[in-house]
């Protein structure tokens, strides 16, 4: 990872972005810091520094050795603090950070995700860092479009912005050659996506043209933004997937299966649709930024694909924005050390690393021309072009875990066949909307 709001709102709830628990290795330390803006912690002074490790926790793996480059720089300018690097896959993630919380063994610095920040800051789970900001230990202005409010809640700052990323179009250059159809550029809509990956199709081979998963962010949010539709109310006080442009673009992307242009629901839960892609059986696909370490490593189409923006739909190109954030532990015991390395983490040095190393587009304005060349044989541009179309990813509410988590229940019925597309769309508006009230 990843995974807030437009401006003030947008980028409030948009880039958000996925985080990551693991129990604290390092419980023999001093006291809380204080808070306020004279707080002088990780100030140099006489007293001889204790030798103290932390824990930090990330959920994704090929983001790893970037971190693990970020805290051995940091562990040479402060060699009395060592960093341990926890990488927890995201399927466990969120479920050992819900048991780490109440029991105070959350790591001492972790990834946070936008759509769990506000049930993380209002537990006290997280160390505010209000004071610091105060005081002009860190600068939050330093960050791209306003990424920071996605980590405020009441006043309080929680949160560094770590990252931002969006969605692209990926697409397998040597079918398209093969097939002898000009790639997808900037004048693509969803009629010439669903026309093309008709024509790349071959079953009977085992591939397809467009791999029309059942997802939210890679997939159908970035369809229904397009054909006009909504995910939630810009208020976010109700469901948009009753919409009936939100339904007409979940048909739409459903046909794509239908027509045989697509593998089936079940075809991608077995082997799921971006491994499909980098085994050379997709010739299209939506996925996030942060996947492109994954997919150029496949040695079956490395050198042979690459990244267009997402079609224009029939009032605009959708796409949804997020980005991650680095907090730390309320419960910490090393809450000194846990600040010096939470405020390297967002300084420009870390950012550079994380550009250089491809892990992901920084958050630290003026760093992101070095991601963009990490990778010069793939068109990443269209990443960070796109961000003018995005919408952050809809997750400022408190009802989110509720409905997100039910949202693939229902719509998965529909991706199977068992229920009507329409049908699923309105039981999903129908849950969403019970969720919002009963956590008003």
């Amino acid at each position: 990872m990843a995974k807030r709001n437009k401006f003030s709102f947008m980028l409030a709830t948009v880039f958000t972005v996925i985080a990551l628990f693991s129990a604290a290795c390092s419980n023999n330390s001093t006291n809380a810091p204080d808070n306020s803006p004279n707080n002088t912690a990780g100030e140099a002074t006489d007293a001889p520094k204790k030798n103290v490790t932390l824990t930090y926790s990330i959920w994704d793996k090929i983001q790893q050795p970037a971190m693990e480059a970020i805290a051995k720089e940091f562990t040479a300018e402060n060699p009395n603090i060592k960093i341990k690097v926890e990488v927890i896959p995201w399927g466990d993630y969120w479920t050992k950070m819900s048991a780490a919380a109440p029991s105070g063994t959350l790591p001492d610095v972790f990834w946070m995700h936008g759509g769990q920040f506000v049930k993380y800051a209002s537990g006290n789970f997280l160390e505010p860092i209000t004071g610091k900001v105060q005081a002009g230990e860190i600068d939050l202005n330093n960050y791209a479009a306003d990424l920071a409010t996605i980590y405020t809640l009441n006043g309080e700052n929680y949160g560094v912005p770590k990252d931002f990323d969006t969605i692209g179009l990926a697409y397998n250059k040597e079918l398209f050659d093969q097939a002898n159809i000009p790639y997808p550029d900037d004048t693509w809509d969803y009629a010439k996506l669903a026309e093309t990956a008709k024509q790349l199709s071959q079953p009977d081979k085992g591939i397809y043209g467009f791999g029309a998963k059942l997802d939210t962010q890679t997939g159908y949010w970035n369809d229904i933004l397009a054909n006009g539709g909504s995910i939630l109310s810009s208020d976010l006080s109700k469901s948009g997937y009753d919409d009936p442009a939100s339904i007409e673009a979940l048909k739409a992307r459903y046909q794509m299966i239908l027509d045989g242009a697509s593998p089936t629901h079940q075809q991608m839960t077995d082997t799921e649709a971006t491994e499909m892609f980098k085994s050379g059986r997709l010739a299209m696909i939506f996925d996030g930024s942060w996947r492109i370490s994954d997919i150029d490593s496949s040695e079956i189409i490395k050198g042979k694909w690459d990244w267009a923006k997402l079609p224009s739909g029939k009032v605009k190109r959708g796409n949804i924005i997020n980005g991650l954030g680095n907090v730390m532990s309320a419960g910490g015991k090393n809450k000194e050390e846990a600040w010096l390395f939470l405020k390297f983490l967002g300084s420009q040095k870390a950012a550079e690393i994380t550009a250089e190393m491809g892990a992901a587009i920084p958050a630290f304005n003026g760093t992101q021309d070095a991601w963009l060349t990490s990778r010069p044989h793939l068109n990443l541009k269209i990443f960070t072009e796109q961000v003018a179309d995005a919408i952050p990813y809809p997750s400022g509410s408190e009802s989110y875990p509720v409905w997100f988590a039910k949202e693939p229940e229902i719509m998965s019925q529909a991706w199977g066949g068992a229920i009507a597309v329409e049908e699923a769309a309105k039981k999903v508006a129908e849950m969403m909307n019970q969720a919002i009230t009963e956590a008003k």
